[in-house]
């Protein structure tokens, strides 16, 4: 299939251009910056706020599929850069949908839509806004909906959670942990008792290639293991992975003040395995050791 992406150089758009090259896929790439990559993907250098830049090449490229992961600036989340952001995807989607070609729309989503602490996050659950971010995105997802419907085009919302692994922000969580013990610490931690659900950079490229090949009705479709681990048995796993103990760990658990479980939300993936025949393969263990290979090997 023709595949444009955007976002392609970012930390989940690069694997996945990658793994939909590897299957045979025509891909278009489109992100401000160009990773020196595989010769055979057609690069466009481009801003989303410069329609001018990305017209004619998406035009002549012809998308039969679409996705949209460029979201600039993370994690500026103010109201000016998350407007900015909006408006940017829906004048880039409208034209891609105006051309014509486009049957299927894959977006990347966020947990953080749902607005929820506690408990199992249903893909029936669209959620509610809590600040500018979410406000954007759940905007852009009801605008797709109604654009979708109306012109026959499949979408699929991938609503993902705490991913993690190898070129991720280093000043994400696991990187954070990982950095630190590379240096003998661990980081500080206010709340080392708060759950999230991990999933590994891989098993999110795994979906997302599932998605471009397979038919599925539109809706949102959750992206996490479906289990809860808390920042203290990241920092465990790590460290006994790193140094052989969990001395520093558990000197972070004696030291919190906080030891109340706030946030322990996770997702369920009853859409996603159905649809997808999409469930995650790498463990925790296996995903950490993995980010911190990759990490260690950085000249």
């Amino acid at each position: 299939m023709r595949i444009l992406i955007t976002g392609a150089s970012g930390f989940i758009g690069l694997p996945l251009t990658q793994r939909l090259l590897r299957e045979g896929h025509q891909i278009l790439a489109l992100s401000r910056t160009k990773i020196k990559v595989e010769k055979s993907i057609n690069w466009i250098i481009s801003d989303l706020s410069s329609p001018t830049t990305y017209m004619d090449e998406v035009k002549s490229f012809k998308p039969e599929v679409l996705i949209h992961l460029a979201w600039q600036d993370i994690p500026d989340f103010s109201f000016n850069k998350s407007i900015s952001n909006l408006n940017q995807s829906l004048t880039f989607l409208s034209y891609v949908i105006s051309l014509g070609y486009c049957k299927k729309i894959l977006v990347s989503g966020s947990c953080f839509e749902l607005n929820k602490l506690t408990g199992e996050c249903l893909e029936s659950e669209k959620g509610s806004p809590k600040d500018n971010f979410t406000w954007s995105k759940h905007s852009l997802r009801l605008w797709l909906e109604i654009e979708c419907k109306k012109q026959g085009i499949t979408l699929g919302w991938m609503r993902i959670f705490y991913v993690y692994g190898p070129r991720q922000r280093s000043s994400s969580l696991v990187p954070t942990i990982l950095i630190n013990l590379k240096n003998g610490k661990l980081p500080q931690i206010r709340t080392p008792n708060n759950s999230n659900d991990f999933l590994f950079i891989e098993d999110v490229v795994d979906a997302f290639s599932n998605a471009t090949m397979f038919d599925f009705p539109s809706g949102i479709y959750n992206l996490g293991s479906g289990i809860t681990t808390s920042i203290l048995d990241i920092c465990k796993i790590a460290e006994m992975m790193i140094q052989g103990t969990d001395t520093l760990s558990q000197k972070l658990k004696n030291d919190s003040i906080d030891t109340s479980e706030v946030v322990n939300f996770w997702a369920s993936n009853f859409r996603t395995k159905k649809y997808l025949e999409w469930s995650p393969s790498v463990s925790l263990e296996e995903g950490i050791k993995k980010t911190w290979l990759w990490i260690n090997n950085l000249k």
